[in-house]
């Protein structure tokens, strides 16, 4: 009996139907996916004219449906909209001969925000810091306004020096043991100098300041995973920049108490993380099988942690999480919304946000910058060579004025109540990298 079970399904096999519909959107200009369509599948016989609605919504460019009912003369009609590019309807007829129906949407934009530069009179930047034997390599600015600098002579891997600068007066300058990269502030806001194995920071004593280090994965492990704190709550990040994924949460200070609050994930460059696995020769497959015996973790994520994040295809998820008074605001950019909570981790409201479409033509550097002063966020853009600041207004999630840098080709912008400084040397001029400092002077914000 069992042997005709498996003869009668070997014969019949043939005739189960099923066919797969994918559809791809691209923008017509730029020719880059467009994420978050919304989409809608139904099937249209010719006989009675029957539909079928299926509900859906695309995600980072790629719409996928296994079609499952045979039906006479049938089309499959797409329907799909999008808050910044112009809907439509597109007919096709079946063809039960192929197992996949494939094709590529190319949608126009209708509403590009454009946003004119501001710009900054008098538009020449005051001089911070300059030298004529220092350059400046890398800056931050405590919540008091005090500058620390890390500069260096000849070469930054040889002879920098950390600095501390405040009301125009040197309170600290000690050269950095070690090889120098940057400079990292933690959720106090205090500064640390990232070498190869350690990480040096400013410890103030009853008289004096010295320079202190930490290990350098103990400072990634316990330190940088806190992105802010308010009263009694520290929010935390699992961010990795091998994973496209991570978790925002908080712990509350007065009970030890763990909260999620929100899930972050870019869905495209997960599936193809993972489809890594099935390309990778046997012998890589055993060793990735082998650990997640013994760990317990899958071994599509050791392959696409090793691998595919060396390719040119991996990009880390961006979505910054910023603490503005009693309101978190994250910018969740694989699904396009700003969501805001409050500090407890409750759920406030979402907004729709698209500024950091058609990114090679607005320039958009996935990069945000919040003044911890005013509260104010801005995202930076490049274009021309000029950079912009454009502020993102936190209720519409728009950016409703941009404000021009003075040079060009200027380095590392960071925003610090209502000014932007910045490090910028000449174009082949003799002189050190100095910082600088503009103004951002708005009448209505």
């Amino acid at each position: 009996m069992r042997l005709l079970c498996t003869f009668i399904l070997l014969c019949f096999a043939p005739l189960i139907w099923s066919q797969r519909a994918e559809f791809l959107f691209k923008d017509s200009k730029t020719n880059e996916p467009i994420p978050n369509v919304a989409c809608q599948l139904f099937y249209l016989a010719k006989s009675n004219a029957s539909v079928l609605i299926l509900d859906t919504s695309l995600q980072n460019g790629l719409f996928i449906h296994q079609l499952k009912e045979p039906v006479a003369n049938t089309y499959l009609v797409v329907s799909y909209t999008h808050p910044i590019y112009q809907g439509g309807e597109k007919i096709i007829q079946i063809d039960p001969t192929k197992d996949t129906l494939r094709l590529t949407l190319y949608l126009k934009a209708q509403r590009i925000q454009e946003v004119a530069a501001i710009y900054v009179r008098p538009n020449k930047p005051d001089t911070v810091f300059a030298s004529k034997i220092y350059s400046v390599a890398d800056f931050e600015l405590g919540a008091k306004g005090e500058l620390y600098l890390l500069s260096y002579e000849k070469n930054l891997q040889k002879d920098a020096q950390l600095q501390c600068i405040w009301n125009e007066t040197t309170l600290f300058l000690q050269n950095i043991p070690e090889r120098a990269s940057a400079l990292k502030r933690d959720f106090r806001g205090n500064i640390h100098v990232e070498t190869a194995t350690n990480m040096y920071g400013i410890q103030r004593t009853d008289t004096s300041l010295q320079l202190g280090s930490i290990p350098k994965d103990y400072f990634y492990k316990y330190i940088a995973p806190i992105v802010d704190t308010s009263l009694t709550r520290q929010f935390y990040s699992s961010y990795t920049d091998i994973y496209p994924a991570f978790e925002y949460g908080s712990m509350d200070q007065l009970d030890s108490s763990y909260k999620a609050i929100l899930h972050i994930q870019d869905d495209l460059m997960m599936e193809l993380y993972r489809s890594e696995y099935k390309w990778v020769d046997v012998r890589t497959k055993l060793w990735a099988k082998n650990l997640e015996l013994k760990t317990g973790i899958d071994a599509e994520i050791y392959v696409g942690a090793n691998y595919f994040t060396q390719s040119l295809y991996y990009q880390p998820v961006f979505a910054p999480l910023f603490l503005v008074n009693d309101t978190i605001y994250i910018f969740d950019y694989p699904k396009d919304m700003l969501r805001v909570y409050n500090t407890a981790g409750q759920f406030l409201r979402s907004t729709p946000i698209f500024h950091h479409y058609q990114a090679k033509e607005t320039g958009f550097q996935r990069n945000l910058q919040q003044d911890r002063i005013t509260g104010k966020i801005y995202a930076v853009f490049q274009k021309d060579g000029y950079t912009y600041l454009g502020h993102i207004d936190l209720i519409t999630g728009l950016i409703d004025y941009k404000v021009k840098m003075a040079f060009r080709y200027v380095e590392k912008v960071r925003v610090h109540n209502g000014s932007a400084y910045f490090i910028y040397r000449p174009f082949e001029s003799t002189q050190k990298k100095f910082l600088y400092k503009q103004k951002i002077l708005l009448n209505t914000h």
